[in-house]
């Protein structure tokens, strides 16, 4: 459910406003309103925290710091003074690096030249003559005979040609000009030497500098919480001597607020949130519940306040969609033991399992169950056949029956019918509660109009003979649609509203074609699912064509490791584009839901 929360008014002495702010933030219940989008100090503190995390991840990468931050304490201002000499190292050894990688393509430019390089031609020079070089094709050398031409390379029918003469006397020709390289064989080395020895310089410095890590790490969260106090500082209003600040707590935290405020001599008034508004969200449920948060956290979708926690509705459909998507017992298998393999390793090492461990193990279990209904094992006919796995299977399910495709497209269209039906009738309810009452009838009209169309689905695409469309799933989109032209927008003056339902007639006609698609779209997991089982169906096949020889077999064993993770991984891509899909967009849709909400972020330490 979405914890109810108060808004609440701390009233404090302007001259006490900073030692306040510090004893709120160490409370740590109150989620700051109003707080503004520039505050020119907090960007400040901002830039000084970027520099120490640039450092930090130059010396110690995430999982590799030495230090927690609570290890190593110290003066932001020392750690910002070694943040900058460690991005000066890093900018040293960067720029040496891209010197290496010049070096490097010059000495290989001196080994197409043969050697040849602007050195070797000083003594030349010094008698008097100049040497220029040209692209020459093989087969127009003649063209040079009358210079003092000389092939250094010859490739592909290309000739490298060096022509001497004396300044001002060269023959003009029209052939490609040619640069060779500056330095020679024994200065490039002697650069490369140089140059390494100042990156090993640079590196051995930022390895010494790693033990700074833990100081930066700390000067980092420093700087977080003076972001902090500069935003609460700039949220606070004033009126003459006094000072407020307005913010957002749990019901459940009113209690430790109001002691603060009696022990420190504040001024505290507590309000409901008005419908302006922005009241931060908690989504608070059983635990069980609470296993399908990991997903919304992937998703980063938080429901506004006002708005309908979804949990559990989400939980029960999303396990049914990933079971269907993925559609095999076998690969469920996999799932169940990778999720309790690495639930007990982290137990073992005495860590909490990542959240996301416990929900995949439950969607793998529904998975195995669904495999075992379906007669689905790795895709093998031969492991549905064993006895010990094909009493499970009910035949109008099994995967083997090609009749059962059209079982699937039923239930899925008739699961696609409830999950949106769900939302009308959830949205009826809650708006049944608010004025004008009789607004909340053209959610019973959507109702009516998304099982009426359900009908008409099955009767156009899975089949008119055996579901004609019966006569009151005719009126009852009827009904639907003239109820939700004449509810919909009723603000307390009936005529009034009807007129702005009538005006929106295209609006309305638009969004009874969108349910018509959003029941077929349930379709997806009859699609998805189907093609997981044929992709699998012809890895095996491929592997058994390979031959029952030891050849044969180790290459079979790999086509089916290769091709049932991959399948594996295409069905967990699925599960996120589709089954995500039809409760984000297409229930959320019917619902109203705009996850407009933001978290709850008390101002701490």
């Amino acid at each position: 459910m979405i914890v109810p929360m108060r808004k609440a008014t701390v009233v404090i002495r302007r001259a006490e406003r900073a030692e306040a702010l510090r004893r709120l933030r160490r409370l740590g219940v109150l989620h700051l309103a109003a707080v503004p989008a520039q505050v020119p100090s907090a960007q400040e503190w901002r830039e000084k925290r970027d520099l120490l995390e640039k450092a930090l991840a130059t010396v110690a990468p995430p999982g590799r710091r030495p230090l927690p931050p609570e290890a190593a304490g110290g003066d932001v201002a020392a750690a910002l003074e070694t943040a900058r000499v460690i991005l000066e190292r890093r900018e040293a050894a960067r720029i040496l690096e891209e010197e290496a990688a010049e070096l490097a393509r010059e000495q290989e430019r001196l080994r197409e030249w043969q050697g040849v390089s602007l050195a070797d031609l000083r003594p030349l020079q010094a008698r008097g003559f100049a040497v220029r070089f040209y692209e020459v094709p093989a087969r127009k050398l003649r063209a040079l005979a009358a210079a003092a031409a000389f092939v250094v390379r010859r490739r592909r029918g290309q000739c490298w040609v060096a022509i001497v003469a004396r300044p001002g006397s060269f023959p003009e020709v029209e052939f490609k000009a040619l640069t060779p390289p500056h330095r020679d064989a024994v200065e490039l080395e002697a650069l490369r030497g140089e140059n390494r020895a100042d990156r090993d310089k640079f590196r051995a410095e930022l390895r010494g500098l790693a033990a700074e890590a833990g100081r930066l790490s700390s000067a980092a969260r420093a700087a977080d919480r003076e972001i902090e106090l500069a935003e609460a500082a700039a949220a606070l209003g004033h009126a003459a001597e006094l000072s407020f600040l307005t913010g957002f707590l749990p019901g459940e935290q009113v209690a430790a607020l109001r002691e603060a405020c009696r022990h420190n001599g504040w001024a505290l008034l507590l309000q409901d949130p008005a419908a302006g508004d922005e009241v931060p969200t908690i989504v608070r449920n059983r635990r069980w519940i609470d296993v399908i948060q990991p997903v919304f956290q992937l998703l980063g979708t938080v429901p506004g306040y006002r708005e309908f926690d979804i949990s559990l509705v989400f939980l029960l459909f999303f396990v049914f969609f990933f079971a269907a998507i993925v559609g095999d017992g076998g690969y469920g298998l996999v799932f169940l033991a990778a999720s309790l393999f690495f639930s007990r390793r982290a137990r073992r090492r005495g860590q909490e399992p990542p959240a996301i461990l416990p929900l995949l193990a439950l969607l793998s279990s529904f998975t195995v169950l669904w495999g075992a209904l379906t007669g689905t094992w790795f895709g093998s006919a031969r492991l549905a056949a064993l006895p010990w796995l094909s009493w499970m299977i009910v035949p109008a399910l099994s995967s083997l029956n090609p009749l059962s495709g059209q079982t699937f497209k039923i239930a899925f269209f008739t699961v696609g019918a409830v999950h949106i039906g769900i939302a009308h009738v959830w949205g009826f309810l809650r708006q049944a509660r608010e004025k004008p009452f009789i607004r909340s009838l053209a959610q019973l009209g959507s109702l009516s109009l998304v099982l009426g169309l359900y009908f008409l689905v099955l009767n156009l695409v899975v089949s008119s003979e055996r579901f004609p469309v019966p006569s009151f799933a005719r009126w009852m989109i009827g009904a639907g649609f003239a109820a939700v032209i004449v509810f919909a927008r009723q603000e307390g003056r009936f005529l009034r509203g009807l007129a702005a339902g009538l005006a929106n007639l295209l609006t309305t006609t638009l969004s009874s074609i969108s349910a018509f698609a959003d029941i077929i779209s349930y379709i997806r997991l009859f699609a998805v699912g189907l093609a997981g089982v044929e992709i699998a169906r012809s890895f095996n096949g491929i592997a058994a064509g390979l031959g029952s020889s030891l050849p044969g077999l180790l290459a079979g064993g790999a086509v089916l490791l290769f091709g049932h993770a991959l399948n594996m991984a295409m069905g967990a891509l699925s599960v996120v584009v589709h089954g995500v899909r039809l409760n984000m967009l297409e229930f959320s849709g019917h619902l109203g839901m705009e996850w407009s909400g933001r978290p709850y972020k008390p101002f701490k330490e």
